[in-house]
């Protein structure tokens, strides 16, 4: 059976209460914390095409949005 194509690779860092959140969540429905975090961008993803958000959002203090 061939193997499934690579998809490609980011670097995300969290604060340490989303990565404890995030953990808590894949280890509750026995799934990796990669599946779970490509889940959520595939929804965010849908949802932005649908027009349900709203870009840029809404950000705290301190925290910016960069370009790449």
């Amino acid at each position: 059976m061939p193997r499934a194509k690579k998809g490609e690779r980011i670097t995300v860092s969290l604060s340490g209460p989303d990565h404890a959140a995030l953990a808590e969540l894949a280890d509750r429905y026995d799934v990796s914390l990669s599946w779970l975090v490509r889940q959520a961008v595939t929804e965010f993803l849908e949802r932005s095409a649908s027009g349900e958000v709203q870009l840029p959002l809404q950000l705290g203090p301190g925290k910016g949005v960069r370009k790449e």
